[in-house]
């Protein structure tokens, strides 16, 4: 006897480009905060070039979701393109390394904050303090995810616009106060600090503070209107992003010696 099918139903599509934007911004633009770090350890006085031939990279990762996903506006992201485009099996493997980025990514994040709210209290920088912080940021957010995505956005929306405010701010400061063009041309040594080698692995490092784009794209059956929306907001971060990652580094090795910034 044949089972009735039951009608797949859709997700409640309630999200416009502010909250994607800021779901997408809050991954991508949060990850300056410890990727920059890292990277100048490699990249030396190259580093703002590092982040920026990263930033192209992550410009054509860009176009290739936002073409994908207004083509197919379905939860998954990448795991809808590869099974739409080749099988189950190469779905799978895509769906299973988005989770294992969302993974790192979120490990990385609880890491650092505790480091950063302990300039306000300084028992955050021991264990386990650091450890029960991390692990309620995280739960808090979880919390939020599972109450239902309107109330998560709202959420977003209120920590992008906190972050992008503190980033521009930072930003105009250091244009004015900060900024040093010999400074900058003499931690450059092509070729001998950093090495051809380092220099690829500093762009390598780099591309961790673009991770989080595909928010958008696993986001697309929430969104009113996918085909517009989503292009427009994945522009939206890709533009400001990117204006940011050019002049963050920039500031950072004006202020302080590239050893100091690594």
């Amino acid at each position: 006897m044949r089972r009735p099918r039951v009608p797949r139903r859709g997700l409640h599509r309630v999200l416009g480009v502010p909250g994607l934007f800021s779901a997408a911004y809050g991954n991508v633009g949060s990850s300056i905060y410890y990727a920059l770090g890292v990277a100048a350890l490699f990249a030396l006085g190259l580093t703002p070039l590092a982040f920026v031939i990263a930033g192209l990279i992550f410009g054509c990762t860009a176009l290739t979701y936002a073409e994908g996903t207004t083509a197919m506006p379905e939860a998954g992201g990448s795991a809808v393109f590869a099974r739409r485009g080749f099988n189950e099996l190469f779905s799978f493997v895509a769906g299973w390394a988005q989770v294992l980025n969302f993974v790192v990514t979120i490990a990385i994040s609880a890491f650092a904050v505790p480091n950063y709210l302990a300039v306000f209290a300084p028992i955050l920088k021991t264990y386990p303090a650091n450890a029960i912080c991390g692990i309620g940021v995280v739960g808090f957010l979880a919390a939020i995810n599972v109450i239902g995505v309107k109330e998560s956005s709202g959420v977003n929306i209120g920590l992008a616009v906190l972050d992008l405010l503190t980033q521009a701010f930072l930003v105009i400061l250091g244009l004015f106060l900060l900024l040093n063009i010999g400074t900058l041309i003499d931690n450059v040594h092509w070729g001998v600090a950093p090495t051809w080698n380092k220099l690829i692995v500093g762009i390598a490092i780099s591309m961790i503070a673009y991770t989080g784009i595909e928010t958008v794209s696993n986001l697309a059956e929430e969104t009113r209107n996918p085909a517009k929306n989503v292009p427009r907001s994945m522009f939206g971060v890709f533009g400001v992003v990117l204006l940011m990652y050019s002049l963050l580094p920039l500031i950072a090795l004006s202020a302080m010696p590239v050893e100091e910034v690594a």
